[in-house]
């Protein structure tokens, strides 16, 4: 545990102290020649000036008590050694916490904040000077304002399991503050590097993944961690919680419970994408389409391609899907969406279908559009599609939707479309259900692909997906290949088809055609 140190003389005035006492006063108050009672509550300066003549008697007095504030509980103890002017306070925060427990379960921190951030200043000081690093997690768990909201009195028990395990997972001088119904902040202090932080968000991802009991059923639950460090990455508790919020918003857009650690560059082009999107007017006709080929593992030829839908030259996929759902507002704005877009892709369907072991091109719908209620009316009765549409069309949705819509998707089969089930590291549909689905293809997410060399349980989820889909034999696909290494990995677990950055740019349609010439020549 951490201790804090000040010095006091025999009188009761501070004589001095470190930045990192000093931060746990909330903000910046003088400490040389100030008397105990005129920094702390009447009641806490007693208990310390009796503490004081206790040790300058016996040598060493100790207590808890509440020193800085009415939340969290520190032991103080305070050391007179013989012969000398001055005593040394040593306060550490106590490993019980009844109020940050109650404040857990009730969300009751806001007066919390401005002191928080005054003590992670000072963190941030000392960091500067002895060469370490802050560490700031922003915690969102999901369904948490869910359990509050819609379980009654029982969901005490439930948000007492959720608390041990995240408390439990901190470490003793680690600091908790409930930030919002879902979200929560913890600040780790004398980190050493990158690695530490992110061991730490991860554990804490794993603990709250596990689901609770309820009733004889389980509530299941995921969180998703911003991480940041300072000052590494900030300069000053603003700039770190502003960090760690953008990181966080990052992980969220990606669609994928998980850890994402604060990337300057990459959070700073996603705030240019999101100006941008809130200067496009809401017209389809801003967008444009790439295709991104798909790479058969045996074959080394593209055997099949997906759609990519541009906004101002921006791929309006992952992170970025968002800028769709921003352009496109309602039932209309997703029917004239889909209309432009099956339009556009007769005429190349019909130049690439003449190219010899090409499947099709991969269209992905997203949740937003599964869930309108006149999703399947417009594309039985509205949208007239030709038989090779139909044919080389296959339409792309998160595993998720076997759960919410699984009617839609099996009316989409009958209409002839080819389904393909991405997103399965968020959930995995059982196995009858994929037997009578029989999607055309699985894909495995970039997230997974990005974490299976970095997380051992994500790795075994992706072996999971990839063992299943070979029981139940349906061609397995990847997506965000980067690199070499990668590509070998995933043709090791058995992937069929390869898609991502390290086969090369987008292709517009003439490319993707001249392409698949080139390979059959």
């Amino acid at each position: 545990m951490r201790n804090h140190l000040a010095w006091l003389d025999v009188k009761g005035h501070y004589v001095h102290a470190t930045e990192e006492y000093i931060g746990l006063f909330g903000s910046d108050v003088c400490i040389k020649g100030t008397a105990l009672a005129d920094l702390h509550a009447v009641a806490v300066a007693d208990v310390l000036t009796t503490l004081l003549n206790e040790a300058v008697t016996q040598g060493v007095a100790e207590t808890s008590l509440r020193l800085f504030d009415e939340h969290t509980l520190y032991n103080a103890r305070i050391i007179y050694p013989p012969m000398a002017d001055h005593a040394v306070l040593a306060v550490e925060r106590c490993a019980e916490q009844p109020h940050l427990y109650a404040q857990f379960l009730t969300g009751n921190a806001t007066d919390q904040v401005p002191r928080f951030k005054s003590a992670l200043n000072a963190y941030i000081r000392s960091a500067v000077k002895s060469g370490r690093q802050v560490g700031l997690l922003k915690i969102h768990i999901e369904r948490f304002s869910w359990i509050q909201e819609n379980l009654g009195e029982t969901n005490h028990d439930i948000l007492e399991e959720i608390a041990v395990r995240l408390l439990g997972t901190l470490r003793e001088d680690d600091t908790l503050l409930r930030a919002g119904d879902d979200e929560f902040i913890v600040q780790l202090a004398r980190i050493e590097s990158e690695e530490a932080v992110l061991a730490v968000a991860h554990r804490l991802v794993e603990q709250l993944s596990y689901g609770v009991r309820y009733q004889r059923r389980e509530v299941h639950l995921s969180a998703s961690v911003g991480v940041a460090l300072a000052p590494l990455q900030a300069s000053d508790a603003a700039e770190l919680l502003g960090a760690a919020e953008q990181a966080l918003k990052a992980q969220l857009r990606s669609g994928i419970s998980g850890v994402r650690l604060y990337d300057p560059i990459r959070q700073r082009k996603a705030l240019h994408l999101k100006d941008l999107a809130e200067l496009i007017k809401p017209d389809v006709q801003n967008l444009d389409m790439g295709f991104r080929p798909i790479y058969g593992v045996h074959s080394h030829r593209i055997e099949a391609a997906q759609l990519i839908p541009l906004v101002k030259g921006v791929p309006c996929v992952g992170e970025e899907e968002y800028l769709l759902t921003q352009i496109l507002d309602g039932a209309a704005g997703w029917h004239t969406y889909l209309g432009l877009i099956f339009n556009q892709l007769e005429a190349p369907l019909q130049t690439l279908s003449q190219q010899k072991g090409f499947e099709g091109v991969i269209v992905r719908i997203p949740p937003d559009v599964l869930e309108l209620p006149s999703f399947m009316e417009f594309m039985t009765t509205r949208l007239h599609l030709s038989e090779l549409v139909r044919n080389l069309v296959l339409l792309e949705v998160d595993a998720i939707e076997t759960r919410d819509h699984e009617g839609v998707l099996f009316d989409l089969e009958a209409l002839g479309f080819r389904i393909v089930l991405n997103g399965l590291s968020d959930y995995l549909p059982p196995l009858q259900q994929l037997k009578e689905l029989e999607p055309q293809l699985i894909k495995l997410d970039q997230g997974l692909v990005h974490d299976m060399s970095l997380d051992p349980k994500r790795r075994k989820l992706l072996e999971k997906v990839a063992d299943m889909a070979s029981d139940l034999e349906i061609p397995l696909a990847a997506d965000g290949v980067m690199s070499a290494g990668q590509r070998l990995q995933l043709a090791q677990q058995g992937v069929d088809f390869m898609q991502g950055e390290y086969f090369g740019n987008l292709l517009s349609v003439e490319l993707l055609y001249e392409q698949l010439i080139m390979e059959n020549i």
